[in-house]
């Protein structure tokens, strides 16, 4: 089929595509049919025209993606990337693609075509990375100085956990919930931590910690120091953003959150695998940032609405804003000023909101 007719044919197909299948294939032909012209020794707008097709499949089979269900290795009724013949680096590149505002894809397309340039996926992926670094630097650099630091759905709390944790009132905290910084030099920290649940929390609340898996055996016994262990939930990260420990050769698809109770646990049945979604590894906000997703789960998992939720390093907010969007009340603390200005940012747009 000549490469205009496959153009005309293939945008019309799209748009009615709803089946990741289909969307694959079509996305496959006009790669084929590029490759092609290509080496017919066609003129570039003629390759672009293809290119075009496959780009605009890309970001379809992304958006189809998005709204499905996607765990990798686990029987649990849902689909999995290997049923739908998709490789875990190509469905993080197409939900890139697809998370690109739809004026800004078209705008590169026009610009790619009218001077002259080679169309690419490439090309495309470094313009959605460029995009989500720009949105967080705005972000970091537009936060209002007069955004408050206490309401009653939220309190925080900037300073070292030392310095600060003892606003926190005795007995008054049902969860923490937290992900602090990983490593020895990081060690001094997890012990305050401790020293902070166990005085805080509600006898038989719950401290759920985040902890990278190099240093987990000083973390547990710092933290049993002062709570009573009760288990380990694994905190499944799927997808193809896998951290990777070049020193142990490891590609690590999981975190171990520590589980610590104050007392007797009091607490309701909670299964001990969570979640967060297929490549949903959200920097946007921190460096070492944890999804909102992920971090919903979490909160859902062993929290009820109107219960307090603390996160003793609370970064860029995250389990603040999932706390509060659903109907919880939360304490956050950081030393950072940054990091309380991020979390300060999204908690007052919770505001506008209605409880959960």
């Amino acid at each position: 089929m000549h490469a205009v007719m496959f153009f005309d044919a293939a945008r019309q197909a799209l748009a009615q595509a709803a089946r990741l299948d289909e969307v694959k294939d079509l996305r496959d032909k006009a790669e084929a049919l590029r490759l092609y012209t290509k080496q017919a020794g066609d003129s570039l707008d003629m390759q672009n025209l293809c290119a075009e097709i496959k780009l605009r499949a890309e970001r379809r089979a992304g958006e189809l993606l998005r709204e499905m269900d996607l765990r990798t290795g686990f029987h649990d009724g849902t689909v999995t990337l290997e049923a739908l013949g998709v490789e875990k680096h190509q469905s993080h590149r197409y939900q890139t693609i697809a998370s690109l505002p739809a004026e800004d894809f078209e705008a590169h397309i026009a610009t790619m075509k009218a001077t002259g340039k080679e169309l690419t996926s490439a090309s495309t992926l470094e313009l959605a990375k460029a995009y989500f670094h720009d949105r967080a630097t705005r972000a970091r650099h537009t936060v209002p100085a007069d955004l408050p630091s206490i309401t009653a759905r939220y309190r925080l709390l900037q300073g070292a956990l030392a310095e600060v944790g003892d606003q926190v009132e005795p007995d008054s905290v049902d969860v923490i919930l937290t992900d602090p910084p990983y490593g020895q030099e990081w060690l001094p920290q997890v012990d305050a931590l401790g020293a902070l649940a166990a005085r805080v929390l509600k006898p038989g609340g719950s401290l759920l910690v985040l902890y990278g898996q190099t240093c987990l055996y000083q973390a547990h016994a710092l933290l049993e120091a002062h709570l009573a262990y009760h288990w380990t939930v694994a905190y499944l990260t799927p997808g193809g953003q896998a951290v990777q420990l070049w020193q142990r050769k490891v590609n690590t698809f999981w975190k171990p959150v520590l589980w610590f109770v104050k007392g007797k646990y009091t607490g309701t049945w909670a299964g001990d695998v969570a979640h967060s979604a297929i490549n949903d590894n959200d920097k946007r906000f921190h460096a070492w940032g944890q999804s909102e997703s992920g971090m919903a789960d979490l909160v859902e998992r062993f929290t009820m609405p109107g219960q307090v939720v603390c996160d003793p390093f609370c970064g860029g907010g995250t389990v603040g804003v999932v706390a509060v969007s659903r109907g919880r009340r939360f304490i956050g603390i950081d030393c950072a000023a940054e990091a309380m200005g991020t979390t300060k940012h999204r908690l007052a747009a919770l505001e506008e909101a209605p409880e959960a």
